[in-house]
């Protein structure tokens, strides 16, 4: 452990050990935090918001009254 950089460097004032200890911790959780949840590869083939969205279907007599030119 004594090779590894600091957490944090505390440049003014002087923190008692509790405040130090404090400040560890609370910076230790948010790096836990930080970390991805899950590393698994993504599987987008079972998405339920893809069963939610409407389908369009192509219709080309959809606009007859269009004139192409």
């Amino acid at each position: 452990m004594s090779d590894a950089t600091p957490l944090f460097k505390v440049l003014k004032g002087n923190p008692s050990d509790t405040e130090v200890a404090a400040l560890t911790a609370v910076f230790t959780q948010l790096a836990a935090a930080a970390k991805p949840a899950d590393a698994n590869e993504r599987n987008l083939w079972g998405r339920p918001d893809n069963r939610l969205q409407t389908q369009t279907v192509f219709n080309p007599r959809a606009f007859h009254s269009v004139t192409f030119y």
